[in-house]
């Protein structure tokens, strides 16, 4: 049940205040009819106390300062949708320790049954200072005091985009062909700091035929183990080394420190929590995986997270489940899956994942509807169990841009002071910033599963 104080009118607000107020006012009440009509056109369920209705929502850095950051009429939006749930997975939350401002007003707004648990933010570029946060309403859902973060073994680890590089230092030397001059002009992504431009990406430049890599003492050339040599004697052995060295026998030493952070962990660690809701027991994990951009070589860093991400979440499964038959596992979030069909998503339904029909009828999470990003899928989803099953009673994305910061709202917007909206900003980038780019992502499920408990005992 969310509360609107900072709606109150009082005589000392100027012409302007009242006006938002009364405006942020009818915009919730819209919202409110809006999404209870959708969700009794979208859901076969009628008692939504026997159900559990399941969101994922990537809310575009939120709390973030981009134009001018969230007022009050945007975080009142977000918390009236928010409150139509029972249980949300949020990416791309920015809670600062010291500074929890746009998520504190969330949560007073939400009110007191409601509470979170959020990630760490993942060392590194890739990480983007973001926390994933499971939202959750304590009358509807139990959260069962079993959180973790998903890492990956050591010989199961995601190579980077950028494969295998060295660093060319400690004495290493690349050594160009005579008359070879590699200066020039390329294509490159640049960025200005300070006055300065810099790369903003890295930049590659292919190497001519005969370069050569000059190494420094310390290197050492490696016989692979079970490679065939000849022997004098016991615990000595005799090898042919020719004058060029190739070959998968041989290998290369270097000293430390020498190679990229080629072998990586997942970009944004998954989140795995456990909660019940009635009879449901769900293990849950949220994600947001690896983008980069559409070249060949990020996609396939990001096909290899979720790959990566299904194959280590299955094997959990299997070990857990032989405990506890009656539980389920899955995970939901922003994979930035290009679309149905394509490699990403065949990632995602590998080792045992399934995503179900309702979930892959919906055209698109994103505000166009054309991308398949967000995404909810369960493991062996319908694996014999003695009562519990995963009945899904209902799914769909809400289109909050047809209700509030609408097409035909710009003219209001662009009149408002002091909320980031510059002549030259566009419209429809702008009010991302102030909800998002993405759409909430809701699947709910059956919870009351007494009859089938009582059935089972009796045999």
């Amino acid at each position: 049940m969310p509360f609107y104080p900072s709606l109150k009118i009082y005589p000392s607000n100027s012409i302007k205040q009242k006006n938002k107020k009364k405006r942020v006012a009818q915009r919730i009440k819209n919202l409110k009819e809006a999404l209870q009509a959708h969700f009794k056109a979208s859901s076969t369920q009628v008692d939504t106390t026997e159900s559990v209705r399941i969101a994922t929502w990537n809310l575009r850095e939120f709390g973030g300062s981009k134009y001018k950051g969230r007022d009050f009429e945007c975080v009142y939006y977000i918390a009236e949708i928010i409150s139509h749930f029972d249980l949300v997975a949020l990416q791309e939350v920015r809670i600062d320790m010291d500074d929890y401002d746009d998520f504190d007003n969330l949560l007073r707004i939400l009110g007191p049954s409601w509470t979170y648990i959020a990630t760490d933010v993942t060392d590194g570029s890739a990480g983007n200072k973001e926390r994933m946060v499971f939202l959750y309403n304590r009358k509807k859902v139990f959260f069962k005091n079993i959180v973790g973060e998903l890492t990956l073994k050591e010989g199961g680890k995601i190579k980077a985009h950028f494969g295998e590089r060295i660093k060319l230092e400690q004495g290493l030397k690349l050594k160009l062909p005579n008359s070879v001059n590699l200066s020039g002009t390329y294509s490159a992504r640049l960025k200005t700091s300070n006055g300065t431009k810099k790369l903003d990406a890295d930049l590659e430049i292919p190497l001519p035929d005969k370069t050569l890599l000059e190494l420094p003492e310390g290197t050492y050339l490696t016989l692979a183990k079970n490679s065939s040599v000849t022997s004098p004697g016991r615990g000595k052995a005799n090898v042919t080394i020719p004058n060029i060295i190739s070959g998968d026998t041989y290998r290369l030493r270097f000293m430390n420190d020498v190679f990229d952070d080629s072998l990586r962990q997942f970009a944004r660690t998954p989140f795995l929590i456990s909660f019940q809701a009635g009879w449901l027991k769900l293990n849950l994990c949220t994600v947001h995986i690896y983008y980069g951009d559409n070249s060949k070589r990020k996609l396939e860093q990001r096909r290899s997270e979720i790959e990566m991400l299904t194959k280590a979440l299955a094997n959990k499964a299997k070990a857990e489940f032989k405990e506890d038959k009656e539980a389920f596992l899955g995970v939901l979030g922003d994979f930035n899956i290009i679309g149905k069909g394509h490699p990403t998503m065949e990632a995602l339904e590998s080792n045992g994942f399934l995503i179900p029909d309702e979930i892959k009828s919906i055209p698109g999470s994103n505000v166009k509807k054309d991308k398949a990003y967000d995404q909810i899928a369960f493991w062996n989803p319908k694996r014999n169990t003695e009562y519990a099953k995963l009945d899904i009673k209902g799914a769909n994305v809400f289109d909050f841009f047809e209700h509030v910061f609408k097409t035909e709202d710009e003219a209001i917007y662009r009149n408002e002071d002091r909320n980031g909206l510059k002549a030259n900003t566009s419209y429809n980038d702008w009010r991302t910033y102030k909800m998002s780019d993405h759409l909430p992502m809701w699947i709910e499920l059956r919870t009351d599963f007494g009859k089938e408990y009582l059935d089972n005992v009796t045999g």
